[in-house]
């Protein structure tokens, strides 16, 4: 699984959000500054989030972006698909044509494919921004 700057910039947006959500609603512009990505690139990110409701927006002088629920709630999972589609499908099962289940890699695809989903979907964005505490 190869993972594009979309997933990588959004993911680091929403980290962002999340060690600074007692701010409040914070722009884009203080984003892009404090993390180094672009800040066009970035706004259409926080677009594509807000339209899946992980993030929500104010405008006006103290306006920007925060998150819609708890950092405990949300999974790395739903950040990636919102920015990537699909994740962690091999070629042979993204569209069934290239493979079927009497084919001996499937299976393997098959269990990669889940694991994959599995352990992106039981990662919160809680766990990645205190990570330094996880394994006391």
């Amino acid at each position: 699984m190869k993972l594009s700057t979309r997933s990588k910039y959004g993911l680091r947006a929403i980290c962002y959000l999340a060690e600074n959500e007692d701010k409040g609603y914070i722009s884009v512009s203080e984003i892009s500054t404090n993390l180094n990505l672009s800040e066009n690139y970035l706004e259409q990110l926080i677009r594509l989030l807000k339209k899946e409701n992980i993030v929500k927006s104010a405008r006006g002088p103290k306006g920007g972006y925060k998150l819609v629920k708890n950092i405990g709630q949300i999974t790395v999972g739903e950040v990636l698909r919102v920015l990537e589609g699909d994740i962690g499908k091999s070629g042979c099962l993204e569209d069934g044509s290239h493979c079927d289940d009497k084919c001996n890699a499937y299976f393997a695809f098959s269990k990669l494919d889940e694991a994959i989903n599995d352990t992106i979907d039981s990662i919160t964005i809680d766990e990645i921004i205190n990570q330094d505490s996880i394994g006391e």
